[in-house]
């Protein structure tokens, strides 16, 4: 482009139809000469603020910023030296008010008064430069922040083929799950979980949720093991990070083996605190019971559900108790239940609860057993009264499928475990209908079977004595008459432990014996005790116990002629007991 230089004023020295563009273009258009701006147009004065006369014939060096100067100038130097130089390149503007836009540089070269010019067309570009930078500023965050995290992460199409990866950052980990580029998931995954895989993406596709899925993985490091999450991401595509877990994992499984090394020695722990004369509160050193406190500690290990038999009073709350107390329970409730004492009508909202309003009297909300236990042990005592109906709705409750209170609508999820009690025949209360089968067989995981007093005859004595102490007061332990002690060794004690603490405590307080069975004192022959006056020497107590044992014991063998099992069951004690104190009293059969 060609200007005339016949005119004086900047205006007149362009061509009036090129200065009728120019002063109507939406471009600061600018004239530079040896560094000098020798024409500005009106949209280029109006952009930056300046008169035409604080403009013409200065210096771009006055107008550029600092820190885009060099290369203005470098450009500018390249331009006028017939260099390459880029068509079009950005820069910032100071305008008269101290800002700095951004601005798009158009340089074309033309003829000035004979002279080499350059003609510059500048665009204004601040908002594209800042939306860049804004943008390569969150990218720059966004690669700082994936850069940190150790993590694999792969972008995925809906059909499993990945677009792109960023590998882990250890490297002591590349092996084929972080060196495939391109290539399908059914390639990167193993095989086993290739379902899991594409199962999650689809899911997180449908549904806009994380999916997280687990998975082994054989490398030259051994066996390892990873994470997977899976992430929606645009247009159906999906960004999987992949944890290494393998270290977790790893304690996981010590931590396991440690609880159950400490389960194992906590039950040796238990089981050495075992005396000669009995366990937990629980008096005894029979082999009968030597076999309870074996299976007590079995269950008190396990979760599973407990039975307990035994007849009345064989102590089945307090075996219930010692599972609870030696277990991982021990620190939450312990809530005993007579199911017999509960009126049908009740025993769904007594277990369930209810709601307020639910029916006639109902004032308030409360909670039932199975709320109030809450991670403790619900022990059912008599739990063959309970209907089949109740049945149904406690089976589904303890097997993870909740229960709803009695006019509620809001499920709950119960964490108890149940410890049952019975002096019936479950089995046979199974084949009358009258217990489920499916209810049977899922709380009669562990049973327990107490025996009764009578086969227990090498306990008597401890209990007798147990009680005697618990029963006096003032500490002095009365002594039992031979004649006492051994009509209570010949009882039959059908109301067993219990029966037997209520006759000791009436001993201890009214000084008599009562017993509800057949035998009485009366039936005591007290013939064969010798006589002893002020000059005879009195045996200590165990030398008499002893010496009245043995005269009792023949006593009874010859009224039995002999015969060893009429004699134990007579003496309510076991056969090879009999057998044993013969043996030590020397009776000769």
């Amino acid at each position: 482009m060609f200007f005339s230089e016949n005119s004086m004023s900047v205006a007149d020295r362009i061509h009036p139809d090129d200065r009728l563009v120019f002063e109507n273009t939406t471009d600061g258009i600018i004239v530079l000469q040896d560094g000098f701006l020798r024409y500005v147009n009106a949209i280029g004065v109006r952009i930056m603020g300046y008169t035409h006369e604080e403009l013409v014939d200065h210096h771009f060096r006055e107008f550029v910023h600092p820190e885009d100067l060099p290369m203005v100038e470098m450009r500018y130097a390249q331009r006028m030296n017939y260099e390459p130089v880029p068509d079009v390149y950005p820069f910032r503007l100071i305008k008269k008010s101290g800002e700095a836009n951004w601005f798009e540089i158009h340089a074309i070269e033309i003829n000035w008064k004979g002279q080499r010019a350059s003609l510059t067309f500048f665009h204004n570009i601040q908002r594209r430069m800042m939306a860049e930078q804004a943008l390569s500023q969150s990218e720059a965050k966004t690669r700082a922040l994936l850069n940190a995290v150790p993590d694999m992460m792969l972008l995925l199409a809906p059909d499993g083929l990945c677009l792109h990866y960023k590998p882990f950052e250890d490297q002591r980990c590349a092996n084929r799950i972080c060196t495939l580029e391109g290539q399908n998931v059914r390639d990167i995954f193993p095989q086993m979980i290739i379902s899991a895989c594409m199962q999650a993406i689809h899911r997180t596709i449908s549904t806009r949720e994380m999916q997280i899925f687990e998975f082994p993985f054989d490398s030259e490091r051994g066996r390892m093991y990873y994470e997977a999450r899976v992430v929606a991401f645009v247009e159906d595509e999906v960004i999987v990070i992949v944890r290494d877990i393998s270290d977790r994992k790893r304690i996981e499984e010590n931590l396991m083996q440690r609880e159950a090394d400490l389960r194992k020695e906590n039950i040796r722990l238990r089981s050495s605190i075992r005396d000669r004369y009995g366990f937990h509160n629980i008096i005894g050193k029979s082999p009968a019971m030597q076999r309870v406190y074996d299976t007590i500690l079995q269950a008190a290990a396990s979760s599973a559900h407990v039975m307990i038999y035994g007849e009345s009073g064989t102590g089945k709350e307090l075996v219930a108790r010692a599972i609870h107390d030696l277990s991982d329970r021990a620190r939450e409730p312990f809530i005993p239940v007579n199911c017999g004492a509960i009126p049908p009508g009740l025993m769904e909202s007594e277990f369930f609860g209810y709601k307020k309003g639910a029916f006639s009297g109902a004032v308030s909300d409360r909670k039932g057993y199975l709320d109030l236990v809450c991670g403790g042990s619900l022990f059912m005592d008599e739990i063959g009264e309970i209907d089949t109906n109740l049945q149904v709705k406690l089976l589904r409750a303890i097997e993870g499928g909740g229960f709803i209170p009695v006019g509620g609508s809001e499920l709950h999820q119960p964490d108890l475990r149940i410890i049952g009690a019975t002096n019936r025949n479950l089995m046979e209360l199974v084949k009358r209908r009258m217990m489920r089968e499916d209810f049977f067989y899922r709380i009669n995981i562990i049973p327990v079977h107490l025996p009764p007093l009578r086969e227990r005859g090498e306990d008597l004595t401890l209990l007798i004595y147990h009680f005697m102490e618990q029963f006096t007061e003032d500490g002095r332990v009365p002594v039992l008459p031979p004649n006492i002690m051994a009509m209570l060794q010949s009882y039959a004690w059908p109301g067993n432990i219990r029966e037997l603490q209520n006759v000791i405590q009436r001993y201890v307080t009214m000084g008599r014996i009562e017993l509800s069975g057949k035998m009485d004192m009366d039936e005591v022959d007290m013939d064969f005790m010798p006589e002893m006056d002020s000059t005879s020497h009195f045996p200590d107590l165990k030398e008499a116990l002893n010496s009245f044992e043995k005269i009792y014991i023949e006593k009874v063998l010859k009224k039995n002629r002999w015969k060893k099992a009429e004699t134990a069951k007579a003496l309510g004690i076991h056969r090879k007991t009999l057998f044993r104190k013969m043996k030590e009293l020397g009776i000769e059969s």
